[in-house]
């Protein structure tokens, strides 16, 4: 017979079955690590079977990929060697550009210097994966937003031009020359 109290006769708090929250939450850490582990062996699997099966198409892909993140730097890098090809273009180039005024105070400076390498100056290719594999190719983009293409090529002076900014999208003006330098 059931009496009306609350007493349950003496016997403990029943014991929750089943793990306990740290339990649970080491359990789910663990899974996550073997799902990332996993996942991290399979994708490396996976590229270096792509690799391993056609080596020099892997390549490629890569410097295809490559070069489409790079073609504006190297459109606006060409644009700007074609300005320094003529005097005309200099003029255009050094007025634009008033960050050139640190390493010529004037525009009659930046001429006569230009003057020296004008003649010399190699026209600028397509961008090719050989011409960025072998023919002295380099773009470096700072965290402060400031870009550096430079190309050396087998005969003229190497030309290093340094943009204020990377291009960003949407935009099809000119990028602002603060750095230039021809040896």
């Amino acid at each position: 017979m059931a009496d009306s109290s609350w007493d349950n006769g003496g016997h403990g708090v029943p014991l929750k079955t089943g793990l306990p929250l740290w339990g649970k939450i080491a359990l789910g850490c663990g899974i996550a690590f073997l799902v990332a582990l996993v996942t991290c062996v399979g994708g490396v699997a996976f590229i270096a079977n792509k690799v391993k099966k056609d080596p020099e198409g892997f390549k490629q892909k890569a410097m295809n990929l490559v070069a489409d993140k790079v073609r504006p730097d190297w459109e606006d890098f060409r644009a700007v060697v074609e300005q320094l090809r003529t005097p005309e273009g200099c003029r255009a180039l050094y007025a634009a550009n008033p960050g050139l005024a640190k390493t010529w105070a004037t525009e009659s400076d930046f001429l006569q210097a230009s003057s020296k390498w004008q003649k010399d100056l190699a026209p600028v290719p397509d961008l090719t994966p050989e011409l960025m594999d072998h023919q002295g190719l380099r773009i470096n983009h700072d965290f402060g937003g400031k870009v550096e293409v430079g190309w050396s090529p087998k005969s003229g002076p190497a030309v290093y031009v340094t943009f204020e900014g990377a291009r960003k999208a949407g935009d099809t003006g000119p990028r602002r020359v603060t750095g230039l330098d021809v040896r």
